[in-house]
């Protein structure tokens, strides 16, 4: 069977900076997997690449077989809400349109079909927010902004989601609901590939996990990979996995660039 992803020796950026160098991974259809790193370390950067929003350098993308610019059809892409326009006039109903969007037909065109109604409303519905479907994007919360982009992602129940950052912003009972999407997203033979700074929600619900740095620091299943000696090697610091037997593992490091206690003792950051 084709990977649902193969990447080698992939070099690229923006700008003229390198934001990854040398990155090789292969993802098996079906799979989930959470790409992890420090901020600036190249996850969204390589999310883009895949998409085809940027271009590689140097290597070779496979996605679903080709390059990934044919592959965009069958792609769910959520980008950060960072990278959205906020203040632009649109409706949540019309945001998730955007996601069945062809230009030669028009955005209209999916607002009064009504199946393309019904995928909407369901889209948003699983989400939990169609309550929502006629309210301004703009005036929602940093959560349901982001539930709203998944919706958007799901609505043309893609082979392939590439998502950053679904998780943040969101309260526990979200965050769970989120993480449980996705099991059930991979149950139904999805491939997934998120980025996510928790790595308790990676240890959960990923089959696979990435760690980059610019580079490949280490990939393959969490067991493996969740280690005091490779988050130490991607974050740059003295890093800890926390959390008791059975619970979901917690990241703490030590920042030797932050003030100490009178003691000496280093202040630990849980993130």
């Amino acid at each position: 069977m084709v990977p649902a992803i193969e990447v080698k020796s992939l070099t690229t950026g923006y700008r003229g900076h390198r934001a990854i160098e040398d990155v090789s991974f292969s993802l098996p259809q079906g799979k989930v997997m959470g790409l992890l790193g420090p901020n600036g370390s190249g996850k969204s950067t390589l999310i883009k690449t895949l998409v085809g929003l940027i271009e590689p350098w140097e290597g070779d993308v496979c996605v679903l077989g080709g390059a990934p610019r044919d592959a965009r059809r069958q792609i769910g892409y959520m980008p950060q809400a960072e990278d959205i326009d906020w203040n632009f006039p649109v409706t949540v109903r019309e945001v998730v349109a955007m996601g069945l969007y062809r230009r030669a037909l028009g955005l209209d065109r999916f607002l009064r079909g009504s199946e393309e109604k019904d995928r909407i409303m369901a889209a948003l519905k699983r989400l939990s927010v169609d309550h929502l479907a006629d309210r301004q994007a703009g005036e929602l919360s940093g959560g349901q902004q982001r539930r709203v982009l998944c919706a958007r992602a799901l609505v043309r129940d893609p082979e392939l989601f590439l998502l950053d950052e679904p998780t943040a912003g969101l309260d526990a009972r979200s965050e769970q609901e989120m993480i449980d999407l996705l099991g059930e997203l991979a149950a139904d033979g999805r491939s997934i590939v998120f980025c996510t700074h928790d790595i308790g929600c990676a240890a959960e619900c990923c089959d696979l996990t990435l760690f980059l740095n610019r580079h490949v620091v280490t990939y393959g299943p969490p067991s493996t990979t969740i280690t005091e000696e490779m988050l130490n090697q991607a974050f740059d610091g003295h890093a800890l996995v926390m959390g008791a037997e059975g619970s979901r593992p917690a990241l703490a490091f030590h920042d030797p660039h932050e003030h100490t206690d009178p003691h000496g003792d280093g202040e630990h950051r849980r993130v």
